[in-house]
């Protein structure tokens, strides 16, 4: 926490309002924030989840722009001052993000990273580019903590973004900044959407406005086990998030539906495989519209419908023996 506040402090934009919520932490975190005093803005509230904290935040920010970030991470320097100039020069966008690099207790693991994050941005996919309309640069020499004589263009894609992103979330949460107004139109963060909320948000974001993104890592975002991202729980919140995105919108199945045909029997096969140890009745139930509604055949297809009707003491023994395999070679 300490470490991304300074980050923030370290702005080359300097008319900052930096707002922390605390949503219900155990861990020493407001005793940190209470050591920054009057350069940040620090709420504490019971512990309500990220939907709740994000919306908390967004009550009470006051100015026209309003940037995301996770405590983990880390910004650039020119982060803020990019987003803003990008905002400003394009007022038919609405919001903008960017690429980032990551890092972790070992060090730097990539100086781009969001191909390797969102596989829908990997060169198979035809990378970011691919999933905007639009290209252009922007000069960003004034926004560097050196300034330069030269210009120091960046790539930029921008434009339409709907369907795109409803098959699937390419925008990484902690890059993204948009117009305080963006709010009345859209609404909050939906507390029913719980570790997928910002996937959902984005959807409604895109739905009413064209986006942007920066080809420039203006964020180091940190990798660690502990992530949300990385909860069981992800998966079935991804399920029930496409659903509901197609439930608001049913022309999307209408006019993309092999694509979403696939999308779904993917992310059904996903979260099968993963409750396949635990609720293995409701892993089958996913399997099965995986395969027969979806008509969606996967690698790990036989893997899980193994893991469902194999009794669990011989899935845990043949673990313990394939553990033992590798450990021997």
């Amino acid at each position: 926490m300490g470490q991304a506040l300074q980050s923030l402090l370290s702005q080359t934009y300097r008319n900052l309002e930096i707002i922390v919520v605390d949503d219900g932490s155990t861990d020493g975190t407001w005793d940190v924030l209470q050591s920054f005093g009057s350069s940040i803005r620090a709420i504490r509230q019971a512990n309500g989840g990220l939907a709740a904290a994000r919306n908390a935040g967004l009550q009470a920010a006051t100015g026209e722009f309003i940037a995301l970030m996770d405590a983990d991470d880390l910004c650039e320097p020119d982060r803020i001052a990019a987003q803003v100039q990008f905002l400003r020069q394009c007022p038919e966008l609405s919001l903008c993000c960017s690429d980032f690099g990551a890092f972790s207790a070992e060090g730097q693991v990539s100086h781009s990273h969001i191909a390797a994050y969102y596989s829908r941005c990997n060169l198979a996919e035809g990378g970011v580019a691919a999933r905007f309309p639009h290209r252009g640069s922007i000069d960003l020499r004034n926004c560097l903590p050196r300034r330069l004589e030269n210009a120091a263009e960046v790539p930029i894609y921008f434009g339409a973004a709907y369907e795109d992103i409803s098959l699937g979330n390419f925008v990484h949460p902690p890059t993204v900044m948009f117009r305080r107004s963006l709010i009345k139109e859209v609404g909050s963060f939906d507390l029913e959407a719980k570790t997928m909320c910002d996937w959902d948000w984005l959807v409604r974001v895109a739905r009413v406005s064209a986006i942007g993104f920066i080809d420039r890592p203006l964020l180091q975002y940190r990798l660690s086990a502990s992530q949300m991202s990385a909860t069981e729980f992800s998966g079935i919140d991804s399920l029930l998030v496409a659903r509901r995105i197609c439930e608001r919108d049913p022309t999307l199945i209408a006019r993309w539906p092999k694509r979403f045909r696939q999308r779904f029997g993917r992310l059904s096969a996903s979260v099968a495989d993963s409750l396949a140890d635990k609720r293995p009745l409701q892993a089958a139930s996913l399997l099965t519209a995986s395969i027969f509604r979806y008509r969606t055949w996967t690698r790990q297809t036989p893997r899980t419908l193994f893991k469902i009707l194999a009794p669990e003491q011989l899935v845990r023994l043949l673990r313990r023996y394939r553990t033992g395999k590798l450990h021997s070679t």
